[in-house]
């Protein structure tokens, strides 16, 4: 049989559990069943061990130990399929049936009851000695593991471990953390561990376990991994805890508003409310900070002197901050365009940089454009969020309407002011260095003004929330795009700004009802 075994190799790169969750996830909201991908984990498994077996598996003995998640239906599927090449099949059911909690491992167990010619069922209480046999598969707990194996998978390890044959591992070999390789206790001892889509980091660190690894793909398309989705939201996103109390979800600051624009910091300010967090400050002109405060008792607003921001008001602006204690900061929606604005602006940017109790700071509107040009290296600690024309001023460059110039402008920008650039548009560019990912929800009518500021509220809300300033970059395109889409499914084309506000955590259910 040729070398060149078409699942060896081909995807050498590394990828945590999480994001592998929210890989299959995208992969399902784009149309991909779970179902689906679970018949190719199986169908890879049979092909690799019809393969190592020099493409003929007749009459070989085959046990395959079955626990009562994803990782068992992969097994499951494998067995299947191993019968239909002739081997000679047991599978070892870890757990009672009832307790087989994967509606596809049910699935497929169910399947498996019909084959009572060519598959025999065992359970692990009932076998009382090693097993001899040509090939043993741990399909028992996979990515599942969690601490020290209680039984009665220690029981199933250990009879594993003890048994002769050629032995795989499906996914991460069970006992092996798959994202940092500690082994908690006993851990099976596989020759090799088959595992899918990429190599998960634990596989590397833990190779006295996992034996040689071969990496199957399993049908998850490019674009689950290009374009954020569902998956992100449910992975990445976490909830609160069950003693959480005020402050937990995180505190906002929103830095803006001006005589002419007294709307902007306030949507800001209710959409980082809408994603989860607990407070949300605005800090405005006087006569700004009295309008919003009209808006809603949900946001918190403080006056200063003045129509609009000065340099004057540096100091105190930035006392408010440090006496409020912000997760993370907006500045910029609805500043204005004035010379002491922009003095203002930068002085205050550059001092937030440097606080490590901050988190990270969403600059966004005429903030953009007062940091155009400016010698601040932001530390990897901002996201911008501009649109094309803006992002035009940020580089003096012409930025075109194509997409593989607007990933390339982006990456720029992104090098250029050492931070996350979210460029917006039909499909937002997200990128941190070479690094990008894509986002394709949102409608035309989210041309109306105010979306990009709801943006900028989420974006923070995530970030003060725990996500990563890059991934909450991602994930707000996201919420906020299909937000506007479920807003647009209602009521047309004749949307606006706080309609979205409405919608936002209606995204975060709709990712959470996901399986």
């Amino acid at each position: 049989m040729s070398k060149d075994y078409k699942y060896v190799g081909k995807r050498k790169d590394i990828a945590t559990v999480r994001d592998i969750r929210a890989y299959e996830l995208n992969a399902v909201w784009l149309g991909v069943p779970l179902l689906l991908l679970m018949e190719n984990a199986g169908k890879g498994i049979a092909d690799y061990i019809k393969y190592r077996m020099n493409g003929d598996v007749q009459d070989k003995e085959v046990y395959i130990f079955v626990g009562k998640g994803g990782n068992g239906g992969d097994g499951l599927v494998a067995a299947r399929h191993l019968a239909s090449m002739g081997a000679k099949v047991f599978i070892i059911l870890v757990y009672r049936e009832n307790e087989i909690e994967h509606p596809d491992t049910r699935f497929n167990l169910n399947i498996i009851k019909h084959m009572d010619r060519s598959v025999k069922l065992l359970r692990l209480d009932a076998i009382n000695e090693p097993l001899k046999s040509d090939i043993l598969i741990d399909a028992m707990l996979g990515v599942g593991v969690k601490g020290k194996p209680r039984e009665p998978i220690a029981s199933a390890i250990k009879l594993f471990n003890e048994s002769e044959g050629f032995k795989v591992a499906v996914d991460v070999p069970t006992g092996v953390d798959p994202d940092t390789g500690h082994v908690a206790g006993m851990a099976v001892k596989a020759d090799v561990t088959i595992t899918f889509h990429k190599i998960k980091p634990g596989l590397i660190r833990a190779r006295e376990y996992v034996g040689e690894v071969i990496v199957v793909d399993i049908g998850i398309p490019p674009e689950a991994e290009i374009y954020v989705g569902p998956g992100d939201v449910k992975v990445k996103v976490p909830r609160k805890p069950i003693d959480a109390h005020k402050g937990v979800g995180g505190r906002i600051v929103v830095i803006g508003g001006s005589e002419l624009y007294t709307g902007a910091p306030a949507l800001a300010a209710m959409a980082s409310l809408r994603t989860g967090a607990d407070l949300a400050f605005v800090l405005a002109p006087q006569r700004v900070a009295n309008i919003i405060a009209s808006y809603s008792p949900n946001i918190i607003s403080y006056g200063f002197k003045g129509e609009y921001f000065t340099e004057e008001v540096v100091d105190e602006v930035l006392g408010y901050v440090e006496k409020l204690r912000p997760h993370s900061v907006v500045i910029g929606p609805g500043l204005g365009l004035n010379e002491s604005t922009k003095t203002f602006t930068l002085s205050v940017l550059k001092d937030l940089v440097q606080r490590n109790d901050i988190k990270g700071i969403v600059v966004d509107a005429d903030a953009l454009k007062h940091l155009a040009g400016a010698n601040i290296d932001l530390r990897g600690k901002v996201v911008l969020t501009p649109h094309r024309r803006e992002l035009s001023i940020l580089l003096n460059l012409d930025v075109e309407e194509e997409l593989q110039d607007r990933i390339q402008k982006c990456i720029l920008a992104s090098k250029t002011y050492n931070a996350i650039t979210l460029l917006k548009g039909h499909i937002d560019v997200i990128c941190y260095g070479e690094d990008y990912r894509l986002n394709k929800t949102g409608t035309p009518a989210m041309s109306v003004g105010g979306t990009g500021d709801v943006l900028s509220g989420i974006i923070a809300s995530l970030i003060a929330r725990g996500v990563n300033l890059y991934e909450a970059a991602q994930i707000a395109a996201y919420i906020n795009g299909r937000a506007g889409e479920l807003a647009t499914n209602t009521l047309g084309e004749r949307i606006t700004a706080t309609d979205l506000l409405d919608y936002v955590p209606k995204v975060f259910i709709e990712a959470e009802n996901m399986h």
